[in-house]
């Protein structure tokens, strides 16, 4: 297996004071126009269902009701050649040096999605699809030269990781993992594990932060 695979990714939940847990999900792939093809089919129903989203460039998962989320998921989840991967973190148990950077925490988190990717073998290009909005574009080249160094040199792995940053009404694949996130937000912030259990069967990863002390 030589292709490339893709992450694309996004968050739910915030790095500030609201809220006690933040999860970021990525939907991997080596091939997204399935997934942009049934996104693009799904949220063009929603537009001729609903007046209130008729003249939306975006549908976020925030801004939908739980037949909107739940029609969304299923249509992602039956697509068979993507997998699920997310991490999140319990706030309550994050140092606060790490909470006042929410840039530094972001990419912290980020990269216990990308290691198990990175190592599987004979994998030799893994590209990060983010919204604009995600990193700061000031420390974005910071974060593509970190997670190279990390990968390629300490690790000495032989895999090229690009980051490609783009605004999500642009990206069916990122509106996606924004229902994801938010789905998948929903099952530790408010113990309602609905969504999640949609998405199951495309669940391949899921780990919390930190480990020892997650929802104690």
């Amino acid at each position: 297996m030589n292709e490339a695979i893709y992450l694309y990714l996004d968050e739910s939940g915030n790095l500030g004071s609201s809220g006690r847990y933040f999860v970021i999900a990525g939907i991997e792939t080596t091939n997204s126009k399935p997934l942009h093809n049934v996104m693009k089919k799904s949220i063009l129903k929603i537009k001729t269902t609903f007046d209130c989203f008729k003249n939306l460039q975006e549908i976020k998962a925030s801004d939908s009701s739980p037949i909107i989320k739940d029609f969304m998921l299923r249509k992602i989840a039956s697509k068979e050649n993507i997998h699920i991967r997310y991490i999140v973190a319990d706030k309550k148990h994050v140092k606060r040096a790490l909470i006042e950077d929410e840039n530094l925490l972001y990419n912290f988190l980020l990269k216990f999605l990308i290691l198990p990717i990175a190592t599987k073998p004979n994998i030799k290009k893994l590209v990060l699809i983010l919204d604009k909005r995600t990193i700061k574009v000031k420390s974005s080249n910071s974060f593509e030269d970190y997670i190279n160094l990390l990968i390629r040199y300490e690790m000495g792995l032989d895999i090229q990781i690009e980051v490609i940053y783009m605004e999500s009404q642009n990206c069916y694949a990122i509106q996606a993992a924004d229902f994801v996130a938010n789905g998948l937000y929903s099952k530790y912030e408010f113990r309602n594990g609905y969504f999640e259990s949609i998405l199951a069967s495309r669940i391949i990863f899921a780990d919390h932060f930190p480990r020892g002390f997650f929802g104690k």
